[in-house]
């Protein structure tokens, strides 16, 4: 992973140094290692690289330094890139990274796991390397298949490129957006980069707030659904998409766009796939995609919080043969997992297993320092434990990291609002949902499922004795019409939540990818993650991983009372029984309420300041109230505060009480 920003302009220009260290301010703590840059005249078809201060003493060839004067080329596209390395150490990986024959540049932010296979392949076509870096096989793999390359990547990346031959532009993205790309248009032209920061800072005078998005995110806590972010000019480049700008055009609206991959649209059936076919088939892929996440030339290591998922990615890279794997558990006095994490070692004794602790102290001190790093509001302060967790492994000499993030997304193996229209499915696909849906009852909420559905324990509850006494669940439509004036004084947030009963159990996991999860967790996991910086990586959020386990059918998700069945039954034979059958898991809880009311003094006053703007009908804004109501609400708007302040913005502007 590294930084990526630049621009490209309405009118060509010689000067280089106004925006460049705006852009690269911010983007600079995800690139330690090397830094680089390329000007290019789209009119003239020429480019000129450049090094700056903090390029490597192995990398800069000479090249010139980008000052803080005029460039010497009349530019009106600029490609800057921070280096963070993690595959082929030597120079080779330098970027702005050119072909062999000078017709592509480009810069590139992520991995491109499955490199190897590529290699061979262009290989086979033609190609020949002068480097063993993943970029090299991007530029070539382009030059080869142009824009079908990305259908063809295992990884994450953004990338910033242009082809001299065909005098074009392009921005691409991840299938799901693991790696950040934002950007903003203003009266220059268009800028992008891999932090909303850097976009603020070259005009911080003209950006303003969103609102809506802010309300939105203190009464639903959705944020970062469709492309947009709390301000209202910078927004993100699609997920799974490429934008292709010709050399007339600087405005994303006018550009070329391609979708190279959609969720799948449906769910086979039992005729279509067996469950002993669905196991071996699942098992199989979930080993490669963990396989080819080791490949780095730095110290790997992995996530174990004791659950089914983290612990078979372990399993998984130990039965793989690699000797040299390091755990990092982390104690969380309010709900400890680690004896169940310890449990891997009676299979896999040769694990070097260590547990950190101690992650939450310095919380306070470093709130406002730690809201910076996030760019935006945060939904809880235990994103702040998994950020000293991973700064203590990156002192312990890790580079990138392994963690079973996505495996409850893709499987439905956590959110109790997806249980009862899988109740529907069950009931329709061989009139098995009654004993099916009891067991799930019976062995998950009054077996203890406080601790498995994190903190969801009452709204699951309502959910789930509303089940049992109705033999009956509601069918499921695609959303429609919230009916007349429904959707009045609401935000889009507010809306799609009212929305989500309406959606079937398919639909409702592909809402938790696009509005409710997937998109808030990846960015915000990226911002803390990169600040250090560390690599995250996330075999479940392999496109193999997500295609298979959203085809699945719901039965073998849910059996005999058992959520994520079908990972259960493909890991059983690599896994502690007390790991594969656990009925509970913990996660990383906060206690919101004891947290806020000791430290009232520092957050009451920031809430009072924001005003009511937020407030919905008769909730108030009393903060004792808020705190016994709705702690975690109270925590949105603490949130809200600490960004607001911390960038020296105005409160978004109150309207009267809704």
């Amino acid at each position: 992973m590294c930084g990526i920003a630049g621009y490209v302009l309405k009118a060509p220009s010689y000067e280089a140094s106004r925006n460049i260290p705006a852009l690269l301010r911010s983007i600079r703590q995800r690139g330690p290692d090397d830094e680089g840059a390329c000007l290019i005249s789209r009119k003239d078809n020429k480019g000129r690289f450049y090094r700056t201060e903090r390029s490597s003493a192995t990398s800069d060839s000479g090249l010139e330094q980008l000052g803080h004067g005029s460039s010497r080329i009349c530019h009106d596209l600029a490609l800057i890139h921070t280096r963070y390395s993690i595959i082929d150490l030597t120079s080779g990986g330098h970027q702005p990274f050119v072909s062999s024959d000078g017709s592509v540049v480009l810069i590139f932010n992520g991995e491109i796991y499955n490199f190897h296979e590529l290699r061979g392949e262009l290989s086979n076509l033609g190609a020949t390397f002068r480097t063993s870096s993943d970029t090299e096989v991007l530029v070539q793999g382009y030059q080869i298949w142009r824009h079908q390359i990305w259908s063809k990547l295992n990884g994450f990346w953004a990338v910033a490129l242009y082809d001299f031959n065909t005098r074009s532009f392009s921005l691409s993205r991840d299938r799901f957006g693991v790696a950040p790309l934002y950007y903003r248009e203003t009266t220059d032209g268009l800028y992008f980069a891999s932090s909303i920061q850097s976009l603020v800072d070259i005009e911080p005078g003209t950006v303003t707030v969103d609102e809506d998005k802010v309300i939105g995110f203190v009464q639903t806590s959705l944020k970062d659904f469709d492309n947009c972010t709390f301000y209202h000019q910078v927004k993100s480049i699609p997920p799974g998409s490429v934008v292709t700008l010709n050399q007339e055009t600087c405005r994303v609206e006018d550009s070329k766009r391609l979708q190279y991959w959609y969720f799948p649209s449906s769910r086979l059936t039992p005729n279509d796939l067996s469950f002993s076919d669905a196991v071996i088939r699942y098992r199989d892929t979930f080993f490669d995609a963990v396989k080819i996440r080791l490949r780095a030339d730095v110290k790997v290591a992995f996530e174990l919080s004791g659950g089914l998922d983290s612990s078979s990615i372990v399993a998984a890279a130990a039965s793989l043969g690699r000797t040299d794997i390091t755990t990092f558990t982390i104690q969380v006095p309010e709900a400890n997992e680690e004896p169940y994490a310890r449990s891997i070692l009676e299979k896999y004794p040769g694990i070097d297993y260590r547990v950190l602790s101690d992650t939450e102290d310095s919380f306070l001190s470093e709130s406002q320092s730690f809201a910076r790093i996030m760019e935006e509001p945060f939904h809880s302060p235990n994103i702040y434990t998994h950020f000293k967790m991973r700064q203590k492994m990156k002192n312990e000499g890790v580079s990138a990291v392994l963690s079973g993030a996505g495996g409850d997304e893709v499987l439905a193996g956590y959110e109790g609002e997806f249980w009862p229209q899988a109740v529907v499915e069950l009931r329709k696909n061989g009139g098995v949902w009654q004993s099916e849906w009891h067991e799930l009852v019976r062995d998950y909420y009054l077996g203890g499922a406080k601790g498995l559905i994190y903190g969801r324990s009452r709204r699951v509850s309502r959910f789930i004795k509303g089940l049992i006494r109705r033999p009956n669940p509601p069918s499921p439509h695609a959303v429609g019409p919230l009916g007349p004036d429904s959707n009045q004084h609401l935000t889009d947030a507010e809306t799609y939540r009212q929305r989500y009963p309406q959606l079937s159990f398919h639909q409702q996991t592909m809402f938790h990818f696009t509005v409710g999860l997937i998109p808030y967790y990846l960015r915000s996991n990226d911002h803390f993650t990169m600040a250090i910086p560390l690599e995250h990586r996330f075999p479940f959020f392999d496109y193999r991983m997500v295609e298979l386990g959203l085809q699945m059918p719901v039965g073998y998700l849910f059996k005999n009372g058992w959520t994520k069945y079908i990972l259960r039954k493909a890991m059983e034979p690599y896994l502690p029984k007390n790991i594969v059958w656990r009925k509970t898991k913990m996660g990383f809880p906060f206690p919101y309420k004891k947290f806020l009311n000791q430290h009232r003094a520092q957050f009451e006053p920031m809430v009072s300041r924001l005003g009511n703007f937020w407030v919905r009908n008769n909730e108030g804004t009393d903060y004792d109230v808020i705190l016994n109501k709705s702690p975690h609400k109270l925590w949105r708007l603490c949130s809200t505060a600490l960004w607001l302040e911390g960038q020296r913005l105005s409160r978004p502007i109150c309207r009267p009480q809704r």
